[in-house]
């Protein structure tokens, strides 16, 4: 008896202590849990209002009328923070301040075709980041500061030399080329990158306008699907895809879109986001901390990829959760038809407000072109 009571209860003993060990180890994952919970927390989404600015046309209720700006498509920025827009109808780049207004100092640019000094349709647009170099020449032998990539297959180049007219690059016969962006390489070199969708490639272009062979590979893409635009954002290149239609256009659906991540060498780093509300992304830009808020009020990052199929603008944590969409001042997401372009002003143009989400559009199915921006 004395050895069995003796047995049980040092059986019973360990029990008891494997039982607390299990329930302390629980207690404290939860804990864990929960402070990384609060360390975390998703973005509010909600009370953003849209502000037009530019139309070209009253119905939009924007604050001007510019009838050049139609299918307003690509966006840049210049360090103190003037727009350039690629104005795929109008054929045209439209310059303007922060708050819409047209510059006496600066009219609009005609962009190129491909056998003309006028006629162009541009879609993506750039600005030189290297600014201080003697690369990326154009035809008047002195360094582009802006670029331009058209669905017309045509890159070209802009420098106060040009005047009005932005200079032709190249006219690549067959090239549908629908965004643009400058980066630097791993090496410390400058390329320009450009999507291509017809070909469903990137295509890269060095400081003197030499192809560049880069990867731009992404085994587990669908058959299917080719770039629709390539933006830096915060040091790495992401790419959108659309699904091709039967045309050869971007077919629009809820879930057709992918957004992959490459580093400046083309090398995939990353899956970002597959389908959920994806359909035919475009637009994509990193939100500063300052333009959005957790319920608490602390501020918190996050990546907006913008839908140019159904117009709303997804919100993305920046490991690429998805959280959910931009919403207006009554709870409804905001919708803007024909969205392209997300933006905020570059950190130079210490003169605009860094929470303003500048956006373009091409809405009424690419007829009309609308720029303004979104604020909290």
């Amino acid at each position: 008896m004395k050895l069995t009571f003796h047995n049980t209860w040092r059986c019973y003993l360990a029990a008891t202590a494997m039982l607390s060990f299990v329930f302390l180890t629980q207690s404290c994952s939860k804990l864990e849990d929960l402070i990384h919970h609060k360390e975390n927390k998703d973005p509010s989404l909600k009370d953003y209002n849209q502000v037009n600015l530019v139309s070209n046309n009253d119905e939009y209720g924007a604050m001007h009328v510019d009838a050049h700006l139609l299918n307003s498509w690509g966006l840049t920025f210049s360090a103190s923070g003037i727009a350039w827009i690629g104005s795929n109808a109008g054929h045209v780049s439209n310059v303007y301040d922060k708050d819409g207004n047209m510059l006496a100092a600066r009219p609009e640019v005609a962009i190129p075709s491909p056998t003309a000094t006028t006629g162009g349709m541009p879609t993506g647009t750039v600005v030189n980041s290297d600014t201080s170099s003697k690369e990326f020449l154009l035809s008047n032998g002195t360094p582009g500061r802006f670029f331009f990539v058209g669905t017309d297959g045509v890159v070209s180049g802009w420098n106060p030399a040009a005047g009005n007219f932005a200079l032709r690059i190249a006219a690549n016969m067959g090239a549908v080329y629908t965004g643009l962006t400058m980066a630097k390489n791993s090496g410390g070199e400058y390329h320009l990158y450009a999507a291509n969708f017809k070909s469903g490639k990137i295509e890269v272009w060095d400081k003197n306008w030499h192809a560049v062979n880069l990867p731009f590979k992404d085994p587990d893409l669908p058959s299917g699907y080719a770039p629709f635009n390539i933006q830096l954002v915060n040091g790495s290149l992401y790419v959108m895809y659309a699904k091709v239609g039967p045309n050869g256009d971007e077919e629009h659906g809820v879930g057709l879109g992918i957004v992959d991540v490459y580093n400046t060498n083309g090398v995939l780093d990353k899956r970002f986001a597959t389908k959920d509300k994806l359909n035919a992304p475009w637009g994509v830009a990193w939100a500063p901390d300052t333009f959005f808020t957790d319920d608490d009020g602390k501020p918190t990052s996050a990546v907006l990829v913008g839908n140019f199929g159904d117009g709303y603008i997804n919100v993305f944590n920046t490991s690429g959760k998805f959280i959910g969409q931009l919403r207006g001042l009554h709870g409804k997401p905001l919708q803007i038809d024909g969205l392209w372009a997300l933006m905020f002003p570059p950190a130079t143009a210490t003169t605009v407000d860094p929470n303003r989400l500048y956006f373009t559009a091409g809405p009424d199915d690419e007829k009309d072109g609308l720029f303004g921006y979104i604020t909290k």
